[in-house]
């Protein structure tokens, strides 16, 4: 696949958002990061999300003033998205306030252009199907693992999104069914609130994920993501006798962890499913940090 026309996209996740400008290539150039501060509420972060747009713009204008200016946006953003209306139908405590937001329509008034909206995790796994790890498969199951526990369903090379953007929820099945962690709307025993590498972090008491993956690199004992893995493949396991995927992609800050810790998860999630999904591949995303900005690029690009 080839891109034709720059492209202005986003993504929006709890903690940060990210901009650029998508080139040659599936190239992100003129990129930039600002925090959410989703605390605020969606109006004043939706205003910081324009201006930022319009910076990531101006730059663009500057650095390659031969080539055209974007003329349409995409958007991947944390939550469960209506992909026909731009619209927030569902979203976690790390988007207070969102649920019912209509976030494409306040981006397109705001940078004067036309914005397509979808889930974060969807755009990762769509990035991955046409340009990363997800290329030599028809069917496959994507994973991020970070902040949260998100997941991206294709099947037939095609993105599954379900009701109203509401599939690939595969954070909030249930892995511990009594007594289990509090998640979100009332919900408890949930994958990430055992999986998530955020719960890793607060478990073993390492300032952040990237100094936890640095020591357990290196070789390190630390239970917290040990057990993590464990509850991930169970919850992968449970996954794999619905979908029977040809292969499951993780993401997220997870990758940061190795090939130690994607080795605990598969093991686990062999020890809990049936014998015929035993040889189903685990691997890690290839695209990096910018998946969601080229996935976002790729929406923009269905129109």
């Amino acid at each position: 696949m080839s891109l034709h026309e720059p492209l202005l996209v986003f993504d929006i996740g709890g903690t940060k958002i990210a901009a650029g400008v998508l080139g040659p290539g599936f190239a992100v150039l003129q990129r930039s990061e600002i925090a959410t501060d989703a605390a605020d509420g969606p109006e004043r972060v939706v205003d910081r999300i324009v201006a930022l747009g319009r910076a990531v713009l101006a730059g663009y204008a500057v650095a390659h003033p031969e080539r055209q200016a974007p003329q349409r946006a995409g958007v991947a953003s944390a939550g469960q998205i209506d992909r026909v209306t731009g619209t927030v139908s569902y979203a976690t405590f790390h988007l207070p306030g969102w649920i019912g937001f209509p976030l494409g329509q306040r981006l397109a008034d705001g940078l004067g252009m036309p914005v397509a909206v979808d889930n974060d995790v969807n755009c990762h796994a769509l990035a991955e199907a046409v340009l990363g790890a997800g290329r030599p498969f028809q069917h496959f199951l994507l994973a991020a693992v970070g902040t949260g526990v998100g997941g991206g369903v294709i099947i037939d090379r095609k993105l599954y999104r379900g009701r109203r953007g509401g599939a690939g929820e595969i954070g909030q099945i249930a892995v511990v069914p009594h007594d289990g962690r509090p998640c979100s709307d009332r919900l408890t025993g949930c994958l990430e609130v055992y999986a998530a590498t955020s719960v890793m972090v607060q478990r073993s008491g390492y300032p952040s994920v990237q100094a936890l993956a640095a020591h357990y690199g290196a070789g390190a004992s630390v239970s917290a993501v040990d057990e993590a893995a464990d509850w991930l493949g169970r919850g992968l396991a449970t996954i794999a006798q619905v979908l029977a995927p040809e292969a499951v992609l993780i993401g997220g800050s997870a990758v940061l962890l190795g090939d130690r810790y994607l080795a605990a998860v598969a093991a686990s999630c062999a020890e809990h499913t049936l014998p015929s999904h035993r040889e189903i591949p685990l691997v890690f995303t290839q695209l990096g940090a910018d998946s969601g900005l080229i996935g976002a690029g790729l929406v923009a690009l269905e129109g």
